[in-house]
């Protein structure tokens, strides 16, 4: 501007000096001013224009911008759609959904619970410690704030003072700086919660990241509400083939009740994959004490299967204490003190009248928790049971009384028969050890004759009992069995143990009936026995008649040899 009134200036001196009238010297001077006037309009114009472009090129890169983002979200959302509607398991859509968000196991995890009656249970997971929590606890407020909002973000503060964050297992909390929290919807209602430590894609801003995450959900809640559809139905339909088939156990014919409760049982077993099962009945003085009735699984060495069934009384009697299903895995066990022979267990209690009548143990070593359709399972065979197993034990006494000795209490002769001739072909066909003992009371007649047939019957019974209390110390083998032979003869049948074991066993049977105080009448009745023994072999022995026939022979031996005493027809006197 300066400039100009300057030029003026000039201008007006140099024509007053070349004598220009003063008025033609002022009319130029409007005229230069008026022109510096529309310059600078023009100028102005020029610079709002050119403004006005650049605000507009910037809108539109920006709108450009967006659109090429969108895009390149609507190529995510539809690659990830594609991948997850092609999965014909429902579990493997949710697993590669979560791999989405947890590409890195070292980084974060990911993990989908399903809402069942009001609780939400692990699903599926990636990245979490094993010992993680089966259901996580959500707090009230979040649950609110999830059906308005769909995705909930927890930092700082908030983060630890959830519910949520507090069923997250101690080895996983390092890696939660922030949890998102994503709905599920079926009907308006939350069906299941994504819970992930990150959101997807990385590097992108995180409103970016929300907005695809809500466009995802929209469309993946459909599919898992559909898919979930399909797989309970799928899942009622296993449950109830699974509980009829078990049920079809109870009617088919066994040789005794309690094997058809040793096959109702381990089909359970099988059906939940459990490594052992057991049915549990309390004693009448007090429910939470309780023994074993029946029990199968896996074989375990001595020392293991010892300390297994310790473990599995004292789940039964924690389950019988709280009244309902128990199920305990990982940190629960060992607050139990019940360490790494048992990763997880779940017991059931058999109730009839209100009464707690015994309890189903399931077991195994795997730690992960048992799932919805062991619980439904469990639960079934427990009712089934409480409402069957008084009948079945009812048909149990009336067949032990059928099949044992009136005087003694012991196996009788046609019941004994059936089971050497099983455990015979058993033997054979595994090629395994069986022994059979034969006990005659040295001089019983002259015992009838002296003391009276009330005496003998009395021999009779406190032999009896010696045999009973001895065969509760024989732990190798569940299947001992001793019978009342004839007359004044008791037979035992050992499987599983050899001719040396046999020997031992034998012995201190023989000493035990000598030392016996045995007293009729306020007369002290002294008793000994001779002992038989064999045990089969492959080369010598054919049939149940050659095992019976070496042992009768080296009962004769032992009577031959002078009384109360131990032999076999492969070993000296004992």
């Amino acid at each position: 501007m300066s400039y100009i009134i300057a030029s003026i200036v000039e201008v007006f001196t140099n024509n007053v000096a070349q004598g220009v009238s003063s008025i033609s010297v002022v009319a130029i001077a409007v005229v230069c001013l008026l022109q510096y006037v529309v310059y600078t309009w023009k100028l102005n114009a020029i610079h709002k224009e050119n403004e006005e472009y650049q605000r507009n090129i910037s809108a539109v890169e920006e709108e450009l911008n967006e659109v090429q983002s969108d895009r390149a979200m609507t190529l995510i959302e539809n690659h990830i759609l594609r991948e997850f509607v092609t999965q014909s398991e429902f579990d493997q859509a949710i697993e590669l959904l979560l791999k989405r968000y947890v590409p890195s196991l070292r980084e974060g995890f990911g993990i989908y619970l399903d809402e069942m009656g009001g609780q939400f249970k692990l699903r599926e997971s990636r990245g979490i410690t094993k010992n993680s929590k089966a259901v996580y606890e959500i707090d009230e407020h979040l649950l609110k704030k999830l059906h308005t909002e769909n995705i909930i973000i927890l930092r700082g503060k908030k983060l630890r003072e959830s519910k949520i964050y507090a069923c997250i297992h101690d080895q996983d909390k390092p890696r939660v700086r922030k949890l998102i929290l994503m709905a599920v919807y079926e009907n308006d209602n939350i069906s299941g919660i994504f819970l992930t430590t990150d959101l997807y894609p990385k590097g992108v801003d995180e409103q970016q990241q929300i907005k695809l995450a809500k466009r995802l959900l929209i469309c993946v809640s459909r599919n898992i509400v559909k898919n979930q559809d399909f797989e309970n139905h799928r899942f009622e339909l296993r449950v109830t083939r699974e509980q009829l088939e078990l049920r079809s156990l109870a009617d088919q014919q066994f040789k005794t009740p309690v094997k058809m409760l040793e096959e109702f049982l381990d089909r359970l077993r099988q059906f939940t994959e459990s490594g052992r099962a057991g049915l549990f009945l309390s004693t009448p003085e007090e429910e939470e004490r309780c023994k074993a009735i029946v029990q199968c699984g896996i074989t375990l060495q001595t020392g293991v299967k010892a300390r297994w069934r310790e473990h599995e009384i004292k789940l039964v009697q924690i389950g019988l204490t709280s009244g309902e299903n128990t199920s305990l895995s990982g940190d629960q066990l060992d607050k139990h003190g019940i360490r790494s022979l048992i990763g997880s267990s779940l017991v059931s209690p058999l109730v009839t009248n209100r009464k707690r009548i015994g309890a189903i143990c399931l077991s195994r070593q795997d730690s992960q928790p048992y799932d919805e359709r062991s619980l439904r399972l469990i639960s079934w065979a427990s009712q089934f049971l409480s409402n069957t197993l008084l009948k079945v034990l009812s048909h149990a006494t009336i067949e032990r009384q059928a099949k044992q000795d009136g005087l003694t209490g012991l196996v009788n002769r046609r019941s004994f028969d059936e089971f050497i001739e099983d455990e015979f072909n058993r033997a054979q066909s595994m090629q395994m050890a069986c022994s059979l003992v034969l006990i005659d009371l040295d001089h019983f007649k002259a015992v009838n004759d002296t003391y009276g047939h009330q005496a003998g019957d009395e021999v009779l019974r406190r032999v009896a009992q010696i045999l009973k209390d001895r065969i509760t110390e024989i732990r190798s083998s569940d299947n001992v069995i001793a019978a009342r032979y004839g007359g004044e003869e008791l037979a035992i049948l050992l499987p599983d143990i050899g001719l040396a074991g046999t020997e031992r066993i034998a012995e201190v049977i023989r000493h035990s009936i000598e030392s016996a105080v045995i007293e009729f009448n306020e007369t002290r009745i002294p008793v000994t026995a001779s002992i038989g023994i064999s045990t089969y072999s492959q080369h010598t022995m054919e049939n149940v008649e050659s095992l019976v026939a070496a042992a009768d022979n080296a009962l004769y031996q032992a009577k031959a040899e002078g009384r109360n005493r131990v032999c076999s027809l492969t070993s000296s006197t004992v």
